[in-house]
């Protein structure tokens, strides 16, 4: 057998708030760990995504960090990784858990025999997952983590490094300022990721240009708006589709989703006999919807759209080429300029993060 699912973390219920130690005491190489989130609701309206209780996902060795970004940014680089939403379950609901699934990938691909994680490069890896137990949800007093490893088993293989995940910067936004980042020129880009999200608002009516220059303009890599990029260089994304379970009422109520900008619903009833009633939504902008129904009932939203999480990603070259990705060792310096619209607020707040390639 060439490969196998392990898991690494056994699902285990956690009440309050808590930063899990995983040790990952293991010798063959990953391509993929996987984190299952589940959150109990225990009331029918929800507050926020499900993915807020998932604050922080570390991977480190001692104080070397491999991947480090929030649950809402690992499940968005998840998401454009397999260019499909996983098939979570959704169910908003008093007594029902949401579950979500979000994979750490090392490799272009899963089971790819050149990028990989090889835990016997390093001394003593660990994964390291935050939660804030009622953060997301349905005002949830419960939530429950598992994690399991997609690793290689009696094929041998002899990876030359791995993708790695940081999180650059973390800012508030200003009416039409621009925010300036000296980008680390350490390991090459494979992409390069810009989150913004605002519930009610899409991220494009904040985020008004993005721009990557090397040696102060002498080389401009881009310089466009994130829509732009969106349909050009990264337009090889789908529109994303998920299916979402929530009561809806006779006065408003919100439905959290994953796609941030450009999202559509359809609609129809949960229930076990047939209904006259009717449900409408509005306001479909930054991961949240509004829906009213004629009469409160428990309904379904099959919901599309784009931008996970409020996250743009900006790919480098062949994504199947290492060779043809963005080699920033050679560069002097090299810096990322992120405009804000007139209609961004110091309430508003950006966050830069990288995928790169780190060899052994």
């Amino acid at each position: 057998m060439n490969y196998r699912l392990s898991t690494l973390y056994a699902t285990k219920a956690h009440t309050s708030n808590i930063t899990e130690v995983i040790d990952i005491n293991v010798a063959d190489p990953i391509s993929q760990l996987l984190i299952e989130l589940e959150v109990l609701g225990a009331q029918d309206d929800a507050t926020a995504h499900a993915i807020a209780c998932l604050t922080k996902v570390e991977l480190v060795d001692g104080s070397d960090v491999l991947f480090s970004l929030s649950g809402y940014e690992a499940e968005a680089v998840d998401i454009y990784h397999n260019k499909v939403i996983r098939s979570n379950w959704n169910p908003y609901l008093n007594t029902l858990w949401c579950q979500r699934y979000i994979g750490i990938n090392f490799g272009r691909h899963l089971w790819d025999p050149i990028l990989a994680l090889d835990p016997k490069k390093f001394k003593n890896p660990q994964l390291k997952l935050s939660l804030d137990i009622d953060a997301g949800g349905n005002a949830p007093v419960q939530n429950k983590l598992t994690v399991l490893a997609a690793m290689f088993d009696e094929k041998i293989v002899s990876p030359i490094g791995f993708l790695m995940h940081k999180e650059i910067k973390d800012y508030p936004m200003g009416v039409s300022t621009h925010e300036y980042t000296d980008m680390p020129t350490d390991y090459p880009y494979r992409k390069l990721f810009v989150r913004q999200m605002t519930v009610g608002t899409e991220p494009c009516q904040h985020v008004d240009n993005i721009k990557l220059a090397e040696d102060q303009d002498k080389k401009i890599i881009f310089d466009h708006t994130p829509v732009q990029l969106l349909r050009a260089i990264a337009a090889v994304n789908p529109q994303l589709v998920e299916q979402i379970m929530f009561r809806c009422q006779t006065a408003a109520c919100y439905v959290f989703t994953t796609v941030a900008e450009r999202a559509t619903a359809t609609f129809a009833p949960w229930l076990a006999t047939a209904t006259t009633n009717s449900i409408a939504s509005f306001g479909s902008a930054g991961g949240r919807m509004a829906a009213i129904a004629t009469g409160a009932m428990n309904a379904v939203a099959h919901v599309a759209g784009w931008v996970p999480h409020g996250v743009y990603e900006i790919p480098f070259g062949d994504q199947t080429d290492p060779d043809d990705w963005f080699d920033v060792t050679a560069v002097g310096s090299l810096k990322l300029d992120v405009k804000a619209t007139a209609g961004a607020l110091t309430t508003d707040s950006v966050q830069v993060f990288l995928q790169q390639l780190r060899k052994y």
